[in-house]
């Protein structure tokens, strides 16, 4: 069947034409069966449960005899509640796959009054034959979003369903009304939990010598000692902390601050806040004095940093290994120092021949002081290695400094070369840094363009990545968040999908990382086609649907 016909009797609307497209592209079939697969990680007291559940109660009863059923779903399409008119309703939804925690996403279910509302972010009547799966269209439905009045995300979906071939035209005012109470409900929910929050807070505010913030879901607010201590970056690692958190649990950790103070957090989190945690932090004071980061983020103290000026004052020849991007070229200027370096670069040996590569290498090491840097010498063929080796321990010239891969990742006589070096210093990763990566972050947005800062939100998204291309990656997202930016203020939005990432991903254990990951490089591989991928992978495509919910993966 054509998107824009029915069985041949009716053209089909646009909105549902682009639907069936949508489901198309998602690898579902008309002819599918489908496979509820339910959730069982539902929140069954949550805020849309707690707002909806009066509403749906007069549901109940203004729908008796009239063969209807009612369906809440959550923003992720899964089904919460249900009202039926009969048993016969159930048991013929059921049959259909309308169960708790069954998800009804048009990536799952096609067209449908739960999944389309999402995507076209209204409300929108499904009869019989525009629904995509084939089982499916013996029902007619209208579905209607429930937005929250205050951020606008949709919270839940309400659809009203009946076992006819076309939906009555009163559903549309009704579920209206209804959905129209449930975000009246959620707004008077969301205030009392914003009060009970700013209540916890201000009862423990006063105090000087402790800084006090408290963050909720779409609130932040801190005491003037929290206003000294704790940067944006600080805010990000205490929402992390905050994550973990069950309603009433209270946990206490060692938390080294963003500008390197040490503090211990005290973290509270308060039932009835959707999240909201109060924060107790108390500066520790180390037996000595702490390096403090230098305030004008010209350079980023690592790990590494020690040791590049410990060499600085010898003359021998030194090995930089590091990953690639992870900052090699920027240690050689710091060893260097006020030193000229002449650079050589064994990548462009394809491009200008060995010969010639090698008598500019011999030329620049006849002059004396200085440093020679040879940039990725573990690219270095064979027949050049002994004579780079023999510059390494030669006296009299230039002092000798190599790029390279990890020592491990080189092949033996590579790896016998960078040996040949008095002194190596390992560059750390990223991944390894993400303690320093809002300062490290900042330090390249002055140098890109001043006067951008990112948000906490944005902060924390950042530090979830994997960043396997290091430094030089996360240069090139800053530099084009900030091209398309919106303001000064960087924030989640503004980052480029794939790096819009959950602090949620990065406390993941190893299996589950190794699993997302599995299931990203599935759905690259396949053109993004989760049937495909599916297959590949070798579970069912609902199993495939939960995994992404699950691990958050950006399909």
């Amino acid at each position: 069947m054509n998107p824009g016909e029915t069985s041949g009797r009716e053209p089909v609307r646009p909105e549902i034409a682009l639907s069936w497209k949508r489901s198309a592209l998602s690898g579902v079939g008309p002819g599918d069966g489908f496979d509820a697969d339910p959730a069982t990680d539902l929140d069954l007291s949550s805020r849309l449960l707690r707002a909806a559940r009066p509403i749906l109660d007069e549901v109940a009863i203004q729908i008796a005899g009239t063969g209807l059923c009612l369906l809440l779903a959550d923003r992720d399409c899964r089904i919460v509640a249900r009202v039926f008119d009969n048993h016969q309703v159930e048991r013929k939804m059921e049959k259909l796959g309308a169960v708790i925690g069954s998800r009804f996403g048009e990536d799952t279910a096609g067209t449908n009054a739960i999944g389309t509302p999402v995507e076209v972010r209204r409300g929108i009547v499904i009869n019989g034959e525009e629904h995509y799966l084939e089982r499916l269209k013996g029902l007619s439905c209208y579905g209607h979003p429930i937005l929250h009045p205050v951020t606008h995300r949709v919270e839940g979906i309400l659809d009203m369903t009946c076992i006819a071939p076309r939906a009555n035209s009163l559903f549309a005012p009704f579920l209206q009304r209804a959905a129209a109470d449930i975000e009246r409900r959620l707004l008077e929910g969301s205030r009392a939990s914003e009060q009970r929050l700013v209540d916890a807070f201000q009862r423990v505010s006063p105090q000087r010598h402790v800084a006090v913030a408290a963050i909720g879901e779409d609130i932040l607010l801190s005491n003037r000692t929290a206003l000294d201590l704790l940067d944006v970056a600080d805010h990000a690692a205490l929402r992390g902390l905050a994550a973990d958190l069950l309603p009433d649990q209270s946990r206490t950790v060692n938390l080294e601050l963003a500008s390197g103070r040490l503090a211990k957090v005290q973290a509270d989190r308060i039932a009835g806040t959707n999240g909201g945690t109060l924060f107790l932090v108390e500066q520790v004071h180390r037996p000595h004095v702490p390096i403090r980061r230098r305030a004008d983020r010209a350079g980023v103290v690592d790990r590494a940093r020690s040791e590049l000026r410990r060499v600085r004052a010898t003359a021998e020849s030194v090995a930089i290994v590091g990953e690639s991007g992870s900052g090699r070229t920027t240690a050689v200027r710091d060893l260097a120092g006020v030193d000229a370096v002449r650079w050589t670069d064994a990548s462009r040996i394809p491009i200008v021949g060995q010969g010639r590569w090698l008598s500019a290498l011999l030329e620049q090491a006849s002059t004396s002081g200085g440093v020679l840097a040879v940039e990725h010498a573990h690219l270095l063929p064979a027949s050049i290695l002994p004579v780079v080796t023999d510059l390494l321990v030669a006296e009299g010239g230039p002092r000798m400094v190599l790029t390279s891969s990890p020592i491990e990742d080189l092949p033996p006589a590579a790896a016998a070369m960078i040996a040949r070096c008095p002194e190596r210093i390992a560059v750390p990763p990223l991944r390894q840094r993400l303690g320093e990566l809002p300062e490290i972050a900042q330090a390249m947005l002055d140098e890109i363009e001043p006067g951008l800062s990112l948000t906490s939100t944005a902060l924390e998204a950042l530090v979830a990545g994997e960043w396997p291309g290091n430094l030089t990656e996360l240069r090139v997202v800053l530099t084009r968040t900030a091209r398309d930016r919106t303001s000064t203020r960087l924030g989640l939005a503004d980052l480029p999908d794939a790096y819009r990432t959950s602090s949620r991903v990065s406390r993941l254990a190893g299996r589950e990382r190794a699993e997302r990951q599995a299931i990203i490089d599935a759905l690259q591989e396949c053109g993004g086609n989760k049937v495909h991928a599916a297959a590949k992978l070798g579970i069912s495509r609902s199993t495939l649907y939960s995994r992404i919910r699950a691990l958050e993966v950006t399909p």
